[in-house]
């Protein structure tokens, strides 16, 4: 007993806290190369602090969108799913055995990563995947499928859990590394549980839009009265009133007066777009201090342990690569989940998926950078609806494969769980199928 609760701490309040565990990863870095007392703290203090400023802005902006979509959802009349990972890993927490599967797949296969990324030539595979809590997100969704799709008992459940996670761990980042290098500079790549999406973001940005450099969203060239409108700060202070006022719209008065606590539901939607538009600048400046920070401390365990290697992080560290193109991937995923929430509704679906806001804003960001490097604006805008439409409409599929968190109204979310993981355990379920077991 005692054995658990220790490795229960280890875990949940160390590795899957993000602040605690990229601290820790910078603090070894640094002392691996060496650095005097003041750069290692110089270095640990800014890795800590710039991942509590994005936190936080990440938190406000979350905070400022969800209360109105779930208004919007509750105003539909209709059960329904909302993909949303820090939720329904709260579901299943709530299942002892379950959660145990889930704390050992997560700690075995992030091990075995380690050694692949070790073993594995070729330096586009030399990633070490560093989003923990996602990590951690992604064993529990094996730990509550695998049993569904291969009758598995829980050690069945950990050794395939492993193996899977510890492959996508490992391979997928290079997705995103050899995509990104021309502009990441190779000194980063992506670890969200959209490396695989980006390819379909690229190649509906190729396909869609335009590569040459007038036409990128950062860059696009406006008459002089509207060239105030290439700083996304300032688009986003006129344009999110505007998206929030919209769904207020479909909400109804009452609804969101309900929400404000009697203050006029349109200054209080105006008001909510601005705290939108403040998180993600607080946001933005939380990843170049994280970043700036990160990155040279990483260097040391690359150098030590894993040459070559460099951290596969969270999504927000993407956003500046395209600010503009982000946030119009942002709308156009936005546009696609709530099509889709409208087609399930209309069409009588068997499940009806609601507007997940971590598809809209985060995914929807991710897919629009890389959207705008292969096609510009349009393949920016293409990008996110695209994916945001394919994210939400797989739910109908995976869903139900969700075991003990199946009715419960939530689930994962993420591109990659509609592009790798849905079709992965459909593959598992038939081979079992076929063999008879």
């Amino acid at each position: 007993m005692g054995v658990m609760k220790a490795l229960n701490f280890i875990v949940f309040e160390i590795l899957s806290n993000q602040t605690i565990f990229l601290g820790l990863i910078a603090l070894l870095g640094l002392l691996l190369q060496r650095k005097k007392l003041p750069q290692v703290i110089d270095g640990v203090v800014k890795t800590v602090i710039g991942i509590t400023v994005l936190g936080a802005g990440a938190g406000l902006l979350i905070n400022s969108l969800s209360p109105v979509v779930q208004e919007l959802n509750k105003s539909l009349h209709v059960k329904g799913v909302l993909p949303t990972n820090d939720a329904v890993f709260g579901v299943v927490l709530k299942f002892d055995e379950i959660a145990r599967n889930a704390v050992v797949i997560f700690l075995l296969a992030f091990f075995l990563h380690l050694l692949l990324v070790r073993l594995t030539p070729g330096k586009d595979f030399k990633n070490v995947y560093l989003t923990a809590h996602l990590m951690l997100y992604h064993a529990a969704f094996m730990a509550v499928t695998l049993p569904v799709v291969l009758h598995a008992k829980a050690l069945g459940t950990i050794v395939v859990g492993t193996l899977l996670n510890a492959l996508y761990y490992t391979y997928s980042p290079a997705i995103t590394r050899r995509l990104a290098r021309k502009w990441t500079h190779d000194q980063i790549t992506l670890g969200f549980m959209d490396q695989v999406g980006s390819i379909l973001a690229h190649f509906i940005g190729k396909w869609v839009g335009n590569a040459d450099p007038d036409q990128d969203a950062d860059k696009l060239k406006l008459p002089k009265w509207a060239s105030m409108f290439r700083d996304s700060t300032i688009v986003l202070f006129f344009l999110m009133p505007i998206i929030f006022i919209g769904i207020g719209v479909a909400v109804g008065p009452a609804g969101i007066t309900k929400l404000s606590g009697g203050s006029n539901w349109i200054i209080w939607l105006i008001l909510q777009g601005f705290q939108f538009t403040a998180g993600i600048v607080i946001l933005l400046s939380g990843v170049r201090m994280f970043i700036g920070s990160i990155v040279p401390a990483f260097k040391g365990i690359s150098d030590k342990f894993l040459p070559g290697s460099v951290p596969a992080l969270d999504a927000p560290t993407f956003f500046p690569y395209s600010p503009m193109g982000g946030m119009l991937g942002f709308l156009g995923s936005t546009i696609g989940a709530i099509l889709v929430t409208i087609l399930t509704i209309v069409l009588h679906a068997p499940i009806i998926v609601f507007p997940s806001p971590i598809i809209m804003y985060f995914d929807g960001n991710v897919m629009g950078v890389f959207g705008n490097k292969a096609g510009g604006w349009r393949g920016a805008i293409a990008a996110g609806f695209v994916t945001g439409m394919i994210s939400s409409a797989a739910v109908i599929l995976f869903y139900p494969l969700t075991g003990a968190v199946y009715g419960s109204g939530l689930t994962w979310s993420n591109i990659d769980y509609a592009l790798v993981w849905t079709p992965v355990m459909y593959l598992l379920k038939a081979i079992r199928m076929l063999l008879g077991f």
